[in-house]
């Protein structure tokens, strides 16, 4: 992974971290991992990033990743959003 992409995820993870979740394109997680398409290996790397962010910023020890593949695009949150009493 280049050093910018590097950048770019760990802004991506905080942004997830204070605000709840992010969205990218696929297209772009593949990218800054040198991948053809999103894959599991990502998801695993991107959950241990995750989890070292989680030793700096307490409050979200306790809060899991998760990964919602809309289409073209991956959702990642902090907490699920979605209930089913809310649909």
């Amino acid at each position: 992974m280049k050093k910018r992409h590097e950048n770019e995820l760990n802004q991506l993870l905080e942004k997830i971290a204070y605000e709840g979740l992010a969205v990218i394109p696929k297209w772009q997680m593949a990218l800054w991992y040198d991948q053809d398409r999103f894959t599991v290996g990502i998801r695993r790397d991107v959950r241990e990033r995750w989890i070292e962010l989680a030793s700096e910023l307490h409050w979200i020890e306790e809060k899991p990743l998760h990964f919602v593949e809309i289409k073209t695009d991956i959702v990642l949150m902090h907490n699920p959003v979605f209930y089913e009493h809310d649909e």
